[in-house]
């Protein structure tokens, strides 16, 4: 994040991304930023505490949200530089193409088609399809595998790991395609609970 506090930087900084970065590039930071900053990220345990972590998701946040609308990102750069970097280049065409921030904040969309949805595995893949995202790019975010992710669509319990971890997949899972955490973690937890009740704990009986 720099040398400077994190409450003295600017929202650029926030992103460690130029003043002339373009929508993708600011797409790529936020994913960056907001997977270092993770919940469930360990190696965000020794350096910040929760509070601390607290503040700098919600900048981070702040900064993609303001830089990734073009009006408020004019408005911000006049107010804090006196001048916009978009103002030096020609307004680019629209192009029929994926919007990341799209991406980032589909659950708005959404959230109409999903609102008393109960979610399992088939319909968090119904929600990551109609975000136009694939599986290795929440491998990515959210350093679960490909194969562990696939096993959460496709409700393989008995290849999954304790629930535990089953749960922190689902938390990490459902955050890198925009929705509710906790209430996907509920509605999942509940589902492999009735199944593994049934069926028994699979390959790895442990804690839930």
């Amino acid at each position: 994040m720099g040398m400077k506090p994190i409450d003295e930087q600017d929202h650029y900084e926030v992103l460690e991304v130029p003043r002339a970065a373009r929508p993708e590039d600011l797409e790529r930071a936020f994913r960056t930023a907001r997977a270092a900053y993770a919940d469930e990220s360990l190696a965000l345990y020794s350096v910040f505490d929760s509070g601390e972590a607290d503040a700098i998701r919600e900048r981070v946040e702040t900064a993609y949200r303001v830089l990734s609308d073009t009006d408020a990102r004019r408005e911000y750069d006049e107010l804090v530089f006196g001048r916009s970097e978009l103002e030096l280049e020609p307004k680019p065409e629209p192009v029929p193409e994926y919007s990341p921030s799209a991406e980032v904040y589909g659950e708005m969309e959404a959230e109409v088609e999903e609102e008393g949805q109960t979610f399992d595995g088939p319909s968090l893949r119904r929600a990551r399809l109609r975000r136009g995202i694939e599986l290795d790019q929440i491998a990515d975010i959210t350093k679960v595998s490909c194969t562990c992710l696939g096993y959460l669509e496709d409700e393989k319990f008995g290849d999954l790991p304790a629930n535990v971890y089953v749960r922190g997949f689902v938390i990490a899972y459902a955050r890198a395609i925009g929705l509710d955490a906790k209430r996907v973690a509920s509605d999942y937890m509940a589902r492999v609970e009735e199944v593994r009740g049934k069926k028994g704990r699979g390959r790895f009986p442990g804690r839930k």
